[in-house]
């Protein structure tokens, strides 16, 4: 029979002890990083272009930093992206900076601005129609303008997506493809009122914070379109 010395005992045990804890923090780490990178992944809502539905705070449109939400990045792994799906996305010209909006256009439709409406050819179908938008408010319901660029019809490629903030007057999106001036580039270049399937980062699926407004969004759907 062989002892072992107190000292070099306790020793043994601080060093597992120590271990444990070291391999429990980089399992979560990893995690974490796992979470975030691919599943799900937490963003600041800066800006009045999604008001009511995003950066409402006491009844008032947060013009900078409001609504913390989170986004569900592992949903188009297995899904399409959908009509009404409010998404987190990056587009070219802004590498550094990325957009949140609601989709409207899925590939192969035929987006068209008519006095203040949106109407929709979806793909394959050749009849216009009127979509119904409850989720916009008063003042931007049946109030959608065209950019300065003048462009009012959009066609859709595919693997792209046509996107408009909820707050139609004071959101830079398709309609001026995402240019502050698009008078001077979006008519020459209107593909570029499109965005990427792959620059899609995922959809919105919880505002967290403030606490008081925490809640999920519901699924938008347009049966007139079905």
């Amino acid at each position: 029979m062989t002892l072992e010395k107190p000292e070099k005992s306790r020793s043994k045990k601080i060093l597992l002890a120590s271990l444990d804890i070291f391999i429990n923090l980089v399992v979560i780490i990893v995690l974490v990083l796992v979470i975030q990178r691919w599943i799900i992944a937490p963003f600041d809502v800066s800006g009045a272009s999604m008001c009511d539905t995003l950066n409402q705070i006491d009844g008032k449109c947060a013009d900078l930093k409001g609504e913390k939400i989170i986004i569900n990045e592992a949903i188009y792994m297995f899904n399409d992206p959908e009509r009404g799906d409010i998404v987190v996305f990056k587009v070219p010209e802004t590498e550094d900076t990325y957009y949140i909006k609601r989709i409207i256009g899925l590939p192969g439709d035929t987006i068209e601005i008519k006095e203040g409406e949106i109407f929709i050819t979806t793909a394959g179908t050749k009849k216009s129609i009127k979509i119904k938008e409850n989720y916009l408010n008063s003042t931007n319901r049946d109030n959608t303008q065209v950019s300065f660029s003048g462009l009012s019809v959009f066609e859709v490629p595919e693997e792209h997506y046509f996107v408009m903030g909820d707050n139609r007057g004071s959101s830079a999106d398709s309609r001026s493809c995402f240019n502050k001036y698009p008078e001077l580039d979006c008519k020459k270049h209107p593909e570029k009122a499109f965005i990427e399937r792959s620059a899609i980062r995922g959809k919105t699926w919880l505002i967290w914070w403030p606490l008081k407004n925490m809640r999920s969004l519901d699924k938008t759907t347009y049966p007139e379109l079905e």
